[in-house]
């Protein structure tokens, strides 16, 4: 079995055709066909069922996806290690950020870890909240950041930091009249929210919101996949912005006026999520110091 074979068959089970995934991959339609019987042949099994020119995975196809694509990632993270290693890197910290995560804080707390443990190669992933727990459980990824509340009971998580909501409101906005904004007035605008799926534990959290302070469902102007384009689409006049205070300040812009949320609006965590067993030396002190980061900032 070929890693080639393995991208071969995942760009065909992502197309569900064979001219478009040859397309992708820069080879003729039938060299592709035929790495794919070679590779079932191998198997022992099918992969695609082919009915009056339309491929389907089968139930066996399905299941060799996900295998395929773990196996990938461990071919892309040994020869991640490799390059860390001639560059003299001894050791390694494979850390996602989930739901649009780039605080302060965080570059707080990689900047201490190269010039603590400089040796220690820490790389980012940015991932949704379900990519994250995946990635844990399949040891694709060491920890993770999130905002996101539920996870799953195999997991441990510890907040690291807290932060503020905020609300993103246009110049002239009758809101600014209000020093602190409640949610009973947020909801009755409209709304650019974190996507449901991509900063899922964002989308969460002020959707739990709305139902401690029984306030009707929001009216959502649009989703966005980050604080940036929130505040790009709340300039613009599309609505009113709801996140995270350290996260919206890093995206000021001169149309755009942050308020800050009455003081009854609980403020959001953000954790450090890991597998619930025993983590490594590297881990255990990328963890102290994430925590001693969010101690100085609470002081």
């Amino acid at each position: 079995m070929k890693i080639r074979h393995l991208h071969y068959f995942l760009v065909v089970a992502e197309e569900l055709s064979f001219s478009r995934a040859a397309a992708r991959v820069h080879i003729e339609p039938s060299p592709l066909a035929r790495a794919i019987k070679e590779l079932e042949a191998e198997l022992g099994a099918r992969l695609f069922n082919r009915v009056r020119g339309h491929i389907r995975l089968t139930w066996a196809g399905e299941v060799f996806r996900e295998e395929a694509r773990r196996m990938l990632a461990f071919m892309e993270g040994a020869r991640t290690r490799v390059h860390a290693a001639e560059r003299g890197y001894r050791g390694r910290l494979r850390i996602a950020l989930t739901d649009g995560l780039a605080q302060p804080r965080l570059t707080q707390l990689l900047a201490r870890c190269r010039e603590e443990e400089p040796l220690t190669e820490v790389r980012i992933i940015e991932m949704t909240a379900k990519e994250m727990v995946n990635a844990l459980v399949h040891d694709q990824i060491d920890a993770g950041f999130t905002v996101h509340t539920e996870l799953g009971s195999e997991l441990f998580k510890e907040v690291v930091w807290t932060d503020r909501p905020a609300i993103a409101v246009p110049r002239n906005h009758p809101l600014l009249s209000l020093e602190k904004i409640p949610l009973q007035e947020v909801a009755r605008h409209a709304l650019i929210l974190c996507h449901p799926e991509r900063c899922s534990g964002g989308y969460n959290i002020i959707r739990r919101w709305f139902c401690e302070y029984a306030l009707p469902a929001p009216s959502i102007a649009e989703y966005v996949s980050g604080h940036e384009p929130m505040m790009m689409l709340v300039a613009a006049g599309y609505g009113i912005g709801v996140g995270l205070e350290s996260q919206i300040t890093l995206y000021s812009h001169p149309d755009v006026v942050i308020r800050p949320t009455t003081d009854d609006v609980p403020s959001a965590a953000t954790f450090i999520t890991m597998l619930d067993q025993p983590p490594s030396a590297a881990l255990s002190r990328f963890f102290a110091r994430a925590q001693q980061v969010g101690e100085v900032i609470t002081a």
